[in-house]
């Protein structure tokens, strides 16, 4: 058990602990709980949520997502502070969870980006792309869905495949039934400077996941100056606020096939500005010195 073994290196090595920072609100926060109590101590926990675990959708997904959302009930009440990513994942821990606001800090995560914002093209390839995860709980059946539709209209496009995942195989055969091979482009799992390179092939980034609280991939698509076109959750809401208007765009599959084409049709002629860009490195470099500064202040609120 990690809370045993956390109690005896901390007893020989005497060390006189302020703050237990728990990676998520399950299985890490009751590490932290339970360690508390081998110490006979009560110091503070902070509970990092990564997730929008608070967004229905999400405990909807699986078994375990439904386990997990039980568990953060019992949990982030019992936090002394809770980090979230954007401010609507955190509206929603507190409907959800009835979390007293002033206990939430608001920090996004910080991601290794190029030092400086890229050249940005107005002209970009007639493709569709899709990175990440190839998991069922990524939106992928829905991403094919997506495929038909447009290849309907027309069939002057391709699609760009970025990722690996337990369902890699079986989402490679479906999508190749919708369109011809030679439309399809896969690259597998990319190293971050070839991914770096695999920007200038996609013309349109798509994100069918049905929660996202933060969505790095996306960030990263605008940097390269390629739109994006999504499902609505909270870390889509949050980069539509941060962008302008047009370089994001909702994803809604009950739209006509026609409205969804021109949707298609409208991204492709997006221009992204450099604002976004430039804007995002500079707050990026610091996020991790904001996170640091959580964690003192709540040591002094502990004196």
């Amino acid at each position: 058990m990690f809370a045993k073994k956390a109690h005896k290196f901390i007893k020989i090595n005497n060390l006189n602990i302020k703050l237990l920072v728990a990676g998520d609100p399950w299985e890490s926060y009751w590490s932290a709980y339970f360690l508390n109590k081998f110490l006979n101590k009560k110091i503070l926990i902070q509970i990092q949520a990564h997730g929008d675990i608070a967004d229905p959708r999400w405990r909807r997904i699986n078994h375990r997502n439904k386990i997990r959302y039980l568990l953060a009930k019992l949990s982030l009440p019992k936090a002394f502070s809770v980090r979230v990513v954007n401010k609507y994942q955190a509206e929603n821990l507190v409907k959800a969870f009835g979390i007293k606001r002033e206990k939430i800090v608001v920090i996004p995560v910080p991601i290794n980006i190029l030092g400086k914002a890229t050249a940005l093209k107005s002209v970009r390839p007639k493709t569709v792309g899709l990175i990440g995860r190839i998991h069922k709980d990524r939106g992928i059946w829905e991403f094919i869905k997506l495929v038909r539709v447009l290849n309907l209209s027309s069939k002057n496009f391709k699609v760009v495949v970025i990722g690996d995942g337990p369902s890699r195989e079986k989402f490679l055969l479906k999508l190749g039934s919708v369109i011809s091979k030679n439309r399809l482009l896969y690259l597998g799992q990319l190293p971050e400077g070839e991914l770096r390179k695999a920007w200038k092939k996609i013309g349109v980034l798509v994100s069918m996941a049905p929660v996202e609280s933060y969505g790095r991939v996306m960030r990263e698509s605008l940097i390269a100056g390629v739109p994006v076109w999504a499902t609505v959750s909270a870390g889509v809401k949050d980069l539509m606020d941060n962008c302008k208007k047009g370089e994001v765009k909702l994803l809604d599959l009950s739209k006509s096939d026609a409205s969804l084409d021109k949707d298609f049709k409208a991204l492709l002629k997006t221009k992204i500005s450099s604002d976004f860009s430039k804007r995002f490195i500079k707050e990026n470099n610091t996020y991790a010195a904001k996170l640091a500064n959580s964690w003192l202040n709540i040591i002094k609120k502990s004196k």
